[in-house]
């Protein structure tokens, strides 16, 4: 006989042997609703109520003798929302690396990390990946801990995008990282998502922290990784095997993690959970060719105090505490040092209780967050000449460059409140259609303080070949032509005075020369400044789960107001299914549904963010450097975001789920529509009250996207086997292109193409452009696959595989090129004086498969206590990530090994 799961319940797709003969050796019960355990609800219950929570603890006594007899559940049953559930065994036995819970999360069907987590510098990273659901970018993923947001809305859009911003620190997508080891399970919703989540346009990760409900239980285990176990593969571009035949050394690095965990009953009402994870890691970075030593630090502290059956059904509180420091370098860069300091702390109340004709779920939680760095104040791109000789490139191309410095301190905080509360009203009756009705109201306050204590100068154009440079006091931004000797000693050495039409003369000259001359001509100063911005949010949603017979529909509405762009957005979400001939394991699901963007926090800063200041200075024609003066037209632009619409996505689902004695099967077919997304408008407004450009931004950015999932999972006895597939069918994006002539001179960048023997095109574009036109997040062909497997009771080991299709992206070069865009601010800049951008290669990022694998050991050395041993090897076959694209210096990460040593009572 075979049983549906009922909807809401996910078990585990991880079935190892242990696992397996516990429940053939005692009668273990999965849980079912708080509701329903409770023994003071179910005093208060009608007789129709207790007879429903008999049902269901009867479903679930059925559930757990099927998987008694190796009948799976897998990660997705037959249900109408489009979610996948990583359960504790699934966390726990899949191969992993430093344990971050975001590198599960790319083994989903239509889930991408982003490109850089194959980076040999990633191998030593310690925040959370990129995830984009459904093609959206990483930002648009909705992140919730424990039913809290936890999304960093300190511009997101920039992580992993540049690690050394110059008037911002690298936003990231979660405000702190979350290790694996103090989750108990994580849902990811990528389609059908239910009306109680909001703020996100692509997809929702839901992670619940560990709870124990044991008397007593204590463990604690370590894991590391070295470089001395690992292999690397070194690429160099051809300009630097020119000069330099000697490869770099591989890259130092060595990751460690120690994570503790005790749970304990108090008394019959009280259970005490204490999860620690600290971790540490250090990598060297490629820079100038040579690694350079970088440190990371990152911890989680959880204390979860739970109270059961006393005076409420449930009472939890919890308090998370994860601070991270990170110590890096501007790559190619001197004396570019600078400490990153992120995270935070949260804490929430939640309460749950069943009254009689409601059960009732309320959470008020508070997180503040942290993403600061401390560096040197100013940056100095200067020409690559004698004395700045330790730029990489060819000294005699003009756009050679040798830098030095950082880009100042610059503090953010985050702070956000948030209230939640769900009501779930009893099942009724009503025109012989059953009804079960839940509706919720949420608050959301959040706020960004952001400060820059000094100004910072970052310079540009430098100016080389002036012999008779006088610095006039200038040391830090100019240099002055230096020698190991005066022309009157040359000249004694020579025998005869120093003539410049004689070759042997020039040469004894240029050998003398410690330092070439040479000034900058242009800067850009970030004004000091404080900014304190705040945004609210509030929301109401409900949702009708109806009972048609073989059909269950789900109408729901969500509307959401916020105070910064204060529009009413209200988003209908209808979905359902269709048990086929009335069978619960075949069922047809449907839904037609509107999700909301959120990045209020980041217009808001960029808002009321000050503009930077171009100045420009000269030298007189005896040589004596002139005081700098400001430039007006290129640098003076402020920003507006009135009278916008909330971008959203429009979704149509049509799926096929099917539970069999083979396996679940899910097919399903999903199309977004972008709407009403954020682009730039045209030509700036000048104001002449404040004497400042502003540009507004405009709703007319839109796009669609066309993907098609496949999913199976299967347990045959003690194995469990899956494998997803997504395809892209199609990706389209409109957006109003940004004018260069208009554009702000720090955003401009070029676009290269070709190659070195083909020779180069540049294409000059803005940063927005780019963001807007990149495509790292739709691959159009990937596949996942793993195998798991009990071998005896204490032994398991498992293999995941992942292949992704080629796909072209954009990459940033070390070279930079310049922008005939000076003259539009600087009408009276000589020939001499150029404006150096950035530039960005398009490349084909070849397809890949890489395979890893981990094999865990837990045996008993007394009673209850055990040990545990583990191994993790990344990348098998010591395959190509193709993280180093063609044409850019680097190094790859092949196969790497993780070990792990424990101990476990319980």
């Amino acid at each position: 006989m075979k049983y549906a799961a009922p909807s809401g319940l996910l078990l585990s797709l991880l079935a190892n042997a242990t696992f397996a003969n516990a429940q053939q050796q005692q009668d273990v019960v999965a849980p079912t609703s708080d509701v329903c355990i409770s023994e003071d609800a179910l005093n208060r219950m009608t007789d129709a109520e207790r007879l429903a929570c008999v049902e269901e603890n009867e479903n679930a006594k059925k559930i757990e003798r099927i998987l008694v007899e190796g009948r799976f559940i897998g990660l997705q049953v037959p249900e109408v929302e489009g979610r996948f559930t990583l359960d504790r065994n699934f966390i726990e036995y899949t191969p992993r690396t430093g344990g971050d819970f975001t590198e599960l999360l790319g083994l989903l069907p239509g889930v991408v990390l982003g490109s850089e987590q194959y980076d040999a510098s990633e191998q030593g990273e310690i925040q959370a990946q990129r995830v984009s659901i459904m093609g959206a970018e990483a930002w648009q993923t909705g992140f919730f801990l424990d039913g809290m947001n936890f999304n960093s809305r300190q511009d997101p859009s920039s992580y992993r995008s540049n690690d050394t911003l110059i008037n911002d620190v690298e936003g990231t997508t979660q405000t702190f990282n979350i290790n694996q080891q103090i989750i108990d399970s994580i849902t990811v919703y990528t389609n059908n998502v239910p009306a109680q989540y909001g703020s996100f346009s692509g997809g929702v990760v839901d992670v619940e922290t560990r709870e124990s409900y044991k008397e007593t239980e204590f463990g604690f285990n370590y894991r590391t990784s070295r470089s001395d176990w690992n292999s690397y593969k070194t690429f160099l571009a051809e300009d630097v095997t020119e000069t330099n035949e000697e490869a770099p050394d591989e890259p130092a690095f060595e990751k460690q993690i120690l994570n503790v965990n005790f749970a304990k009953a108090l008394n019959e009402y009280y259970h005490l959970l204490v999860s620690a994870n600290y971790t540490t890691s250090e990598i060297s970075k490629l820079s100038l060719n040579q690694p350079v030593a970088t440190e990371r630090e990152n911890a989680n502290v959880l204390v979860k105090l739970t109270q059961r059956n006393l005076w409420v059904d449930k009472l939890t509180l919890t308090a998370n505490y994860s601070p991270y420091t990170s110590n890096d370098i501007i790559a190619n860069a001197i004396d570019s040092d600078f400490e990153i300091e992120g995270g935070g702390f949260s804490s929430s109340v939640k309460v749950e209780h069943g009254f009689d004709s409601f059960a009732l779920e309320s959470t008020l939680s508070f997180a503040e967050s942290y993403n600061s760095r401390s560096a040197n104040p100013h940056y100095y791109p200067w020409a690559k000449a004698i004395g700045r000789e330790w730029g990489i490139g060819d000294p005699t191309q003009e756009a050679a460059v040798s830098n030095q410095g950082g880009y100042g301190d610059l503090d953010k905080t985050q702070q956000a409140l948030f209230f939640d509360n769900l009501v779930r009203f009893n099942a009724f009756n009503w025109l012989d259609i059953e009804h079960s009705i839940k509706a919720g109201f949420q608050y959301n306050n959040e706020s960004l303080e952001r400060q820059r204590y000094y100004d910072t100068y970052v310079y540009n154009s430098p100016i080389t070949g002036v012999s008779n440079l006088n610095c006039n006091g200038a040391v830090f931004d100019c240099v002055a032509l230096t020698t190991s000797m005066t022309i009157e000693e040359l000249e004694e050495q020579l025998g005869e005075p120093l003539d410049f039409t004689n070759p042997d003369h020039v040469l004894a000259y240029s050998n003398i020369v410690t330092a070439s001359p040479q000034y900058f001509a242009l800067r850009s100063v970030y004004p000091e400044e404080y900014i304190d911005v705040n945004v609210q949010n509030v929301s109401f949603h409900v949702t009708d789960s109806m009972d048609l017979g073989d059909v269950t529909l789900n109408a729901a509405l969500r509307a959401d107001y916020d105070d910064f762009l204060q529009n009413v957005n209200i988003a209908p979400r209808i979905s359902g299914g269709y048990r086929l001939f009335g069978d619960g394991d075949k069922l047809i699901t449907f839904g037609a549904n509107r999700y909301y963007d959120t990045n209020l926090l980041s217009y808001a800063v960029r808002e009321a963010q000050l503009p930077y200041q171009l100045e420009r200075r000269s030298i007189s024609l005896n040589g004596d450097l002139q005081g700098w003066s400001p430039l007006s037209g290129g640098s003076d632009y402020r920003y507006r975001f009135e009278n916008l619409d909330t971008p959203y996505n429009d979704e149509i689902v049509l799926g096929w789920k099917q539970a069999t004695d083979w396996g679940n099967y899910a097919i399903e077919y999903v199309k977004r529509w972008r709407r009403d997304q954020i682009s730039v408008s045209g030509d700036p407004v000048y104001n002449p009250e404040d004497g400042y450009y502003y540009r507004t931004q405009t709703n007319n950015g839109k796009g669609q996207n066309d993907r098609i999932s496949l999913s199976w999972a299967w347990q045959f006895n003690t194995s469990s086997f899956w494998f997803n597939t997504t395809y892209q069918i199609s990706e389209e994006v409109s957006f109003d292109e940004e004018d260069v002539d208009v554009a702000p001179i720090d955003e401009l960048i070029f676009l290269r193409s070709g190659d070195e023997e083909t020779g180069y095109t540049y294409v000059e574009t803005t940063l927005n452009n780019l963001s807007l036109a990149k495509t790292e997040f739709s691959q159009p062909l990937a596949f996942n696959v793993g195998w798991t497997t009990g071998w005896t009771d204490t032994f398991t080991t498992s293999v995941t595989g992942s292949y992704r299709q080629a796909f072209d992206d954009y990459v940033a070069t070390d070279d930079v090129q310049s922008s005939g865009q000076l003259l539009r601010i600087c009408s009276i800049c000589d020939g001499e004086e150029v404006l150096n951008v950035p530039v960005y290669q398009l490349v084909n990022v070849p397809s890949r498969f890489l395979v890893n694998a981990s094999a865990t050991w837990v045996p008993e050395v007394v009673g209850d206590h055990a040990l545990r041993f583990r191994v993790d090897v990344q990348n098998l076959f010591d395959a190509r990530t193709y993280s180093v694209t063609s044409g850019t210096s680097g190094i790859e990460t092949g196969r790497s090994i993780w070990f792990e040593v424990g101990y476990q009572w319980h």
